[in-house]
């Protein structure tokens, strides 16, 4: 699995994007990111999905993000939260060179739209349609993960420009019917925007590991032969001692959505067990027994990557 390269992750950068719909091509809401000299003076021809052929201005520049729609696409709406699939192509401003691709393979991980790691890369997908091909100029000193990446400069800057088709959206969270709590289970309560708050109770774990379906969808069953893509959160169960912690929450470290392979050994079995089986649209609660400590796992299953 291809995961988002250093180069794209670091992009945590400069202007502020606000969540909307993409209007047509070459052009955004007035309340998105806007486009601007830099992002229209880029041009990528060739198939969507397929690696295009970029030109850039020699010594292009930019004062800041700036995004344009190249292609418009009529698919689902990418909203904060949103996990996205995308091929794209980085290319130098300043040489027009490409600097990178994400290999147009299919088997790129998904990036969610408005998590923290991604940046405004990232956050510009929440202002696109499934099907668009974006132009995204951006600030080079961006990159380099320093001053720049928290605030814009204001100053005019060599642009590196991300084409970036999106191929595909997954839900932001579990879309299944709720199922009633279990009996001995943590409290799960969620907040609006679907993230898990967990609530362990003062009796001791059980003693193996158990499973409880929070939310029943009804999407394609899992196998072992799939990556799944989910978000969770899992919290440590201390009993009466009272120091449950959370230990890990894709909602809240930056990251968002996670693939995971089902195939033996590629993740513990505990969390595998609460997966197989399961469908898109599930939310399940497990409790997963590792190294003499039990650890309650709520995870949302929001798809699986392609074959």
């Amino acid at each position: 699995m291809r995961t988002i390269p250093a180069l794209l992750v670091t992009i945590g950068l400069v202007a502020s994007l606000t969540a909307c719909a993409s209007s047509g091509a070459g052009s955004t809401p007035s309340a998105c990111a806007a486009p601007g000299a830099a992002s229209e003076a880029v041009t990528a021809t060739g198939a969507f999905g397929k690696e295009p052929k970029v030109t850039v201005p020699s010594g292009l520049t930019t004062t800041g993000t700036q995004v344009s729609v190249l292609r418009s696409g009529d698919g689902r709406e990418i909203e904060d939260g949103t996990p996205a699939l995308i091929e794209y192509t980085l290319v130098d401003g300043a040489t027009g060179q490409v600097a990178q691709t994400s290999g147009y393979s299919g088997q790129t991980a998904p990036i969610t739209a408005g998590a923290e790691n991604y940046g405004p890369l990232g956050t510009a997908l929440e202002c696109a349609h499934v099907g668009d091909r974006l132009a995204v100029a951006l600030p080079k000193s961006s990159l380099s993960g320093g001053a720049s990446a928290s605030a814009p400069s204001g100053k005019e800057e060599d642009a590196v420009v991300a084409i970036v088709d999106v191929r595909r959206a997954f839900d932001a969270r579990a879309t299944g019917t709720p199922q009633l709590a279990g009996d001995g289970m943590p409290a799960v309560v969620l907040a609006p925007s679907g993230a898990p708050g967990i609530t362990i109770p003062s009796w001791s774990a059980p003693k193996d590991d158990a499973l409880h379906l929070l939310r029943k969808g009804s999407g394609a069953k899992l196998t072992a032969k799939d990556t799944a893509v989910v978000k969770y959160t899992a919290v440590s169960w201390a009993g009466s001692t009272g120091d449950s912690s959370v230990v890990g929450s894709s909602w809240t470290d930056g990251s968002g959505a996670q693939t995971i392979p089902l195939a033996k050994g590629q993740v513990i079995d505990g969390v595998r067990d609460a997966l197989l089986g399961h469908r898109v649209g599930d939310q399940v609660l497990a409790i997963v027994h590792q190294q003499g400590q039990a650890t309650a796992y709520v995870i949302d299953v929001l798809g699986k990557m392609p074959a």
